[in-house]
């Protein structure tokens, strides 16, 4: 007597088309997160970047700093203000010393396959720091210089 297996023919084709879309869907979400990831890392280090410049009234490298994060054009907005420390006491109004630069990141969808579409990336990052930027060069070393002189010169004159 021969006895026969029960095969399942179309058992594992089935699993197969119910299982594949779920493992790319989570692939898809893995690169997303991935590379939301590397991007909010990117934009804070370039703000940091970004802040050091502009605190110590060096050259901007915006445009090298944005290529840096995202390759495309329009992505990354890159803003640095110095404000003063002093801003109440008479003689030390323009005096430097805080500074404030932030990286904007904006990319748009990205569609995987036929059927997915990935979220937009919004990015903010902001570095707020004492930077030391009263050089000679600067506003504020040139500020600290002309204030020291005329107290010098007036203590002379006394």
């Amino acid at each position: 007597m021969k006895t026969r297996l029960k095969t399942s023919c179309g058992q594992s084709m089935v699993e197969t088309i119910i299982l594949l879309p779920l493992m790319l869907i989570l692939l898809a979400g893995g690169w997303w997160a991935f590379q939301n990831l590397s991007l909010s890392d990117a934009a804070e280090s370039a703000a940091h970047v970004h802040l050091l410049r502009t605190g110590r009234n060096l050259s901007p490298i915006t445009s090298e700093l944005s290529k840096t994060i995202h390759p495309g054009e329009n992505t990354v907005r890159l803003n640095g203000e110095n404000s003063s420390f002093f801003k109440g006491i008479p003689f030390f109004n323009n005096l430097l010393g805080n500074t404030v630069a932030s990286a904007d990141v904006s990319c748009q969808k990205e569609q995987v396959g036929a059927f997915i579409d990935l979220p937009d990336h919004n990015l903010g990052r902001k570095a707020e720091a004492a930077v030391d930027c009263w050089g000679k060069s600067s506003r504020s070393g040139s500020s600290i210089k002309n204030t020291i002189s005329a107290v010098v010169a007036v203590g002379a004159i006394k």
